[in-house]
């Protein structure tokens, strides 16, 4: 009670759909218990005879309290009821008389003379399971019973002659007699379900609950089933992927609202609408817009809603061009008894697929070494500054006599016979696993009801040393003190915590043949990678007394990072029924999410030492070191991260039902404001001793202006001890929703909302822009004239939608005033007064958020007794006012300024179909299907300046004005000249190899990096209780650059991380000889500067001849299931047991040639990226106990 003291104040949207609206005359009651299902979904049980004596029924009400709503229901009824958890149980009262079937009658039972008697007695079903939650009454009478979990029931002191009806959902109703020994052990028939209905989901917008069928927008729901049970990802956007039509998942790509660590999965939602800023939907959670999922448990996670169109989104206002994501988490029902459940499951992913990537073996890299090797371009003189590895030391000393040629070839054969796959994969990687643990409790009465749930996460990567632990606590508790106030308020807090160590991060493009420990264990040194030679290297150590051995994996420990954060969200929602229809809604949320990362690096690591070379003066072996950089410690660094939004929303809403029930209406208006606050201070500590707590004074001043005649020649120090950054933005928001359905088939929506932020600028016209939306629905196949296809049509409905949404400039675009920096007087040239200020940005007041307009046309459709059901959806996003670079006026004394040019379109059809193949007594099988595709084009944008537009920066551009976005341009190759040197064509099919031959319009356009086709395809198959599901994604209708050798000059290794050039397999076709090039497309290798200036080995790299599709499909996850038969559970007092096993990420098909995984490449510069691993596997369970 005590939160629910601080919490209160606001109205729960699921809390209204506890009670009813509904208006009518002469209505039968079958009709009222379907409706009230639909509403609160509240489940009615009766024997068939309650039908045939109840009466019909008049009602007018609007949001009554369902406990109300049922005694105005039964009052005058021959009808009594009681509710059982989320049934409520309907029987005659005892003076109904009806003519009714003899009841069946045990064989060999004898039945009693008409006296009181106790009845006990068991219930199974025909697979002999014990079943619970049926209702047993006295037929003509008032006693009634429910069976327990066990399937045990007792009626007390009922006449001997008394008939027994057992009612259970899914089950055949049946009748006996009671038994004369006083027990009876009943055996009831399952049906066999008849299509003729499908669970319909209600909308949730987040300011309101929609019911589907009179909703006009485009929404998406995902199948929860399948995404509950997605091991694979703990991100609520990535779990979506393949399950929401429009909703495209960005693999790879994450984005970090909050710079705390927590990223969330990037998506985009019917193609991005803009270029500047982000395309990520605005995401909310219970009603309240936040920046990330990271407080939510998945476990928890009741419902999810895509709001994609206009109408759908509008009200979310200058935020919701990009699509909104509702995410609703569960609750407590009313009157339901204490349940307690736990979720769990172990995903394995394994190590890296280091299989996927191609590289060079030894023997094929040392060959190559030999075979590229040039001490006269490259002398060994020259490279005291570089890195000089171990094959290119032995070739040197060759050249130099140092060694002979059999020496040297010894030593390469040693090389060449080396493979450290194993040692990377051993040492440097482990297998990543995650484990999931949610323990959850829930329960009510008529008053007071709550969820509540306590999360463990643990998530150990492939990379040693490495943790991140997730703690999370949820409750939400609702409080309903009488008919008219209703109160939820919703607590969530989450406590991330990670850390990791230094080690290195090898790929295939390191030395295939460096091992990192010897043959007795020991860890072996890489010196070299510092980029010195052996000889500069010891004058360097000598000079400043340091040493400069280099052993990776000594340096493990000698680096940490930590990170700490603590996510609190508070919701609070309150609702007062004032008068007749009229009630007032409340929305109250505080969202916290302090966060700390820490990072240490020992004196004794790699970049340390580096640093200490560059501030330390010694001119000689002999002189005594003057060091300006700690010698001792470390380098730490703290920083500290706040994040605060806070969001209040007030409306009042007025419901009624014209026209004698026959029309619904429904207004809404209120005012929300929103705040988002975010600051993050980091402090910098070089030499800190993390015993002792301190650190020595540094000058920062003179590090600042840099310290000449250090060893490394100069160096300096830029690092702020101190750095703090925060930003801020408000909204502030008047809206409208108004809605009309006429005789349940003609629906109009209308929303309005009108945003006020300090992310605009201040000027009227850009503050006072309206946001707004109408939609119309028509319920076609309600029509009379729809009468002859109501046999094979169960619902047709037509939609069509238009309305503005916005995408807000992000924090710093614009401000009210000039900005003003300061000038370090150090910084100036002649400074003879001090410190100056300067406009570091111009007062900006006009610039305004992006405007999308979005039409969407609709069909709803239900066919077959619902075997075929589904929507389809066309739209046209048109958006205006992107945001750029304006050029201004030279006497600004600025080239430009933020500003609202160009425009982008976006034209999309999307299918969202489910088929229930068959449908029998003891197996099923249902196909979900979703489909997308989506064209955009940027009609116009900022004008680029001639003087950088060529042919280089069009291929390597991100987007063009008359293309769509992600465009893929590319050289058109013309194949390899006697040289060996790339060639392509130019205007009038002419042939070059000259540099800068091509202008822009030479290239060839490609197509486009995104793609247009993508969606998912599912299927489920069950046989009593083992379920089968198999998810496929796909995506189609996009092109990507090919995995291809990109090293043709330079040594083949002068790098001083564990990366160097990409050179693939396909360097071993490279042309070697005058000819080659009748054979092969790869250009030669050419040592030295002769290689840039006479040829330009981008044509091939970037040629259409690398250019291919980046079509693939993918089983995303297989998951078989069983649920645990109820008869073998009752004995331990456990309501149902699921195990389940699950598989994912199996690449079924792609379209290139080289069987590259999109998914894993690089799309716009060809190569492959590592995956983390081949194949997940997982085991879960949920329990109910």
């Amino acid at each position: 009670m005590l939160l629910l003291t601080v919490g209160f104040l606001n109205v729960s949207a699921t809390a209204l759909s506890q009670n009813v609206s509904l208006s009518g005359k002469n209505l039968p009651l079958e009709t009222v218990f379907k409706e009230v299902k639909q509403q609160t979904g509240f489940i009615f049980l009766y024997p068939e005879i309650v039908l045939s004596k109840a009466k019909p029924v008049e009602v007018h009400v609007s949001n009554m309290p369902l406990n109300t709503f049922l005694e105005v229901l039964f009052k005058g009824q021959p009808l009594t009821y009681f509710i059982e958890s989320k049934t409520i149980n309907v029987t005659l009262l005892p003076d109904a008389r009806a003519n009714d079937r003899q009841p069946e009658l045990s064989p060999g039972t004898n039945y009693l003379s008409d006296t009181l008697v106790n009845v006990q007695g068991r219930v199974s079903n025909d697979k002999g399971e014990f079943v619970g939650g049926i209702l047993v009454s006295v037929k003509l009478g008032k006693a009634a019973a429910v069976t327990d979990d066990q399937g045990y029931f007792n009626i007390r002191n009922i006449s001997s002659k008394s008939v027994l009806v057992f009612i259970g959902f899914n089950y055949q109703a049946k009748e006996i007699r009671v038994p004369q020994n006083g027990y009876a052990a009943v055996t009831l028939t399952t049906k066999v379900l008849q299509l003729d209905s499908v669970v319909v989901r209600n909308i949730n917008t987040g300011y309101q609950i929609l019911k589907k069928e009179r909703a006009t927008g485009s929404f998406g729901q995902p199948n929860m089933e399948v995404f509950s049970q997605r091991t694979g990802s703990m991100d609520v956007m990535a779990r979506l992927e393949g399950l929401v039509p429009g909703l495209t998942v960005n693999r790879g790509q994450v984005t970090n609202s909050n710079g705390n660590g927590i990223a969330t999965q990037s998506v985009v939602i019917r193609g991005a609408s803009s270029i500047q800023l982000g395309t990520e939907p605005l995401y909310v959670v219970n009603g309240v817009v936040t920046n990330d999922f990271a407080t939510v448990n998945l476990d928890d996670v009741t419902d999810i809603t895509v709001l994609k169109d206009a109408a759908a989104a509008a009200i979310w206002g200058a935020r919701a061009a990009n699509g909104v994501v509702v995410v609703t988490t569960r609750q407590g029902a009313k009157n339901q008894r204490l349940t307690i459940g736990y979720s769990g499951f172990v995903n394995f992913q394994g190590k890296p697929d280091f299989d996927y990537l191609k590289r060079l073996n030894s023997a094929q890299y040392i060959q190559a070494a030999k075979e590229t090797f040039d001490p006269k371009t490259y002398p060994w003189a020259t490279l005291s500054r570089q890195s000089v590895a171990p094959h290119d030391v032995i070739l040197y000393n060759q050249y130099r006599g140092l060694i002979t040629a059999a020496q040297a070839n010894k030593s390469l054969d040693s090389l060449a016979a080396i493979d450290n796959s194993g040692q990377i994969s051993d040492l440097l990687y482990r297998n990543a696993m995650t484990t999931n643990h949610t323990i959850s409790a829930s329960g009510g009465n008529n008053i007071y009801s709550f969820y509540a749930s306590l999360g463990y996460t643990s998530v150990a990567s492939n990379t040693p040393g490495q943790k991140n632990n997730s703690y999370r606590i949820n409750v939400t508790q609702n409080l309903h003190p009488n008919k008219r106030i209703q109160v939820t308020l919703n607590t969530q807090m989450t406590n991330v915590i990670t850390s990791g160590k230094n080690y290195p991060g090898v790929t295939n493009t390191f030395l295939p043949y460096q091992l990192f420990k010897g043959p007795s264990g020991e860890n072996l040194p890489m010196s070299y990678l510092l980029g010195f030679s052996d000889s500069l290297r010891q004058n360097y150590q000598a000079r400043s007394a340091t040493n400069l051995d280099y052993i990776p994996l000594d340096e493990v420990n000698y680096k940490y990072t930590q990170s700490n954060t603590l996510a609190f969200n508070v919701t609070a929602n309150v609702g007062v029924n004032i008068w007749k229809g009229l009630s007032f809604q409340g929305t109250y949320g505080f969202m916290r999410e302090p966060g700390n990362v820490t990072s240490y690096q020992d004196s004794k690591t790699r970049e340390q030492r580096n640093t200490l070379l560059s501030l330390t003066v010694a001119p000689t072996i002999g002189s005594t070191p003057v060091y300006y950089y700690p010698t001792t410690g470390g380098l730490y660094t703290n920083s500290s991260n706040d994040q605060r939004n806070w969001t209040v929303r007030n409306q009042l809403v007025y419901a009624a039902n014209p026209r004698n029930g026959k029309d619904a209406l429904n207004i809404q208006v209120g005012q929300d404001a929103q705040e988002s606050f975010g600051s993050r201070a980091t402090t910098t500590i070089p030499g800190y001793d993390a015993a002792l707590n301190s650190y020595p004074a540094i000058d920062y001043a003179t590090l600042r202006k840099g310290v000449p005649g250090t060893i490394l020649g100069f160096g300096s120090l830029t690092t702020q001890p101190y750095v703090y950054i925060q930003n801020q933005s408000r909204f502030t928001s008047y809206f409208a929703l108004a809605s009309y359905s006429y005789q349940q088939k003609y629906s109009l929506d209308l929303s309005w909302r009108q945003d006020h932020s300090n992310l605009f600028g201040h000027d009227e016209s850009t503050q006072n822009k309206p946001i707004w939306s109408v939609g119309g629905k028509w319920q076609i196949g309600k029509e009379s004239f729809m009468k002859r296809t109501n046999n094979w049509q169960n619902m047709l409905a037509l939609r069509a939608t238009y309305g503005i949404t916005g995408n807000s400039p992000y924090v710093g675009a614009a401000s009210l005033f000039d900005i003003l920096r300061v000038v370090d007087a150090n910084q100036q040239i002649g400074a003879v007064a001090g410190n100056a200020l300067s406009i570091s940005q111009p007062a900006n007041t006009t610039l305004s958020w992006e405007i999308t307009h979005t039409t969407n046309l609709g069909l709803d459709f239900s066919l077959l007794k619902d075997r075929i059901s589904g929507s389809l959806d066309v739209y046209n996003k048109m958006t205006t006012g992107l945001i750029g670079n304006v050029t201004l006026n030279p006497f600004s004394g600025f080239a430009s300024q933020t500003g609202n040019i160009g425009e982008l379109s976006n034209k999309g059809i999307e299918l969202a179909l489910k088929t229930v193949n068959i449908k029998l007594r003891d197996f099923s099988w249902s196909t979900n299907i979703a489909f997308s595709y989506n064209k955009n084009k940027l009609l116009s944008y900022v004008d680029v300046n001639p003087q950088f537009f060529n042919a280089n920066s069009k291929i390597t551009s991100s987007y063009q004005v008359g293309y769509s976005l992600g465009p893929l341009f590319a050289y058109r190759y013309a194949g390899l000249d006697n040289m060996g040197d790339p060639q392509i064509y130019i205007k009038d099919h002419a042939v070059s190899k000259a540099l800068d031959a091509a202008t822009p319009d030479d290239v060839a356009y490609m197509g486009t990096m995104r793609p247009t086709f993508n969606g998912g395809l599912s299927n489920t198959f069950s046989y009593r209780g083992i379920s089968l599901s198999v998810n496929m994604i796909y995506s189609l209708g996009n092109v990507m650059r090919r995995e291809m050798n990109q090293f043709y000059t330079g040594r083949m290794w002068s790098s001083t991380a564990f990366n160097g050039p990409t050179i693939s397999p396909e360097f071993l076709d490279r042309w070697k000889q005058p000819g080659d090039e009748q054979k092969t497309n790869v250009p030669s290798y050419v040592a030295g500067s002769a290689s840039s200036s006479r040829r330009s080995v981008g044509y091939y790299v970037y040629g259409d001849l690398n250019v291919v599709s980046a079509d693939y499909a993918k089983i995303r996850d297989i998951t078989l299931g069983y649920d645990l038969p109820a008869y073998l559970l009752q004995r331990i007092k456990i309501r149902n047991i699921r195990v389940y096993a699950q598989a994912t990420n199996f690449l079924v098909w792609t379209a290139n040639s080289d069987h590259a995984d999109p998914e894993y490449s690089s799309i716009q510069n060809g190569g492959r990226t590592l995956p983390p691993f081949k194949h997940s596997f997982s085991l879960g369970t949920n329990i109910t106990f």
